[in-house]
């Protein structure tokens, strides 16, 4: 969905479309991939405790910035090597 800039703007325009997704609105996962399509880094919130159904995800300055449709903030999370 995240190639789709119509899909995107659907489910912003209607958020409860999302909870026709399974579980998808309940739990967010961020993965770091290599150029080779090996998996680097791996952050995991399976109960959406703290943050849910992420759209987007910047690393940053040592920070990893996560935005998502059903939170009003900006997620940030430090990334210590």
């Amino acid at each position: 969905m995240h190639r789709s800039k119509l899909a995107k703007h659907f489910v912003a325009t209607f958020p409860r479309i999302s909870e026709l997704v399974h579980g998808m609105h309940m739990k967010a996962t961020v993965v770091k991939i290599a150029q080779n399509g090996e998996m680097l880094k791996r952050f995991d919130d399976r109960d959406g405790k703290v943050m849910s159904f992420v759209t987007s995800a910047l690393e940053y300055d040592g920070h990893l910035y996560l935005g998502s449709l059903n939170n009003n903030f900006v997620g940030k999370l430090p990334l210590d090597n």
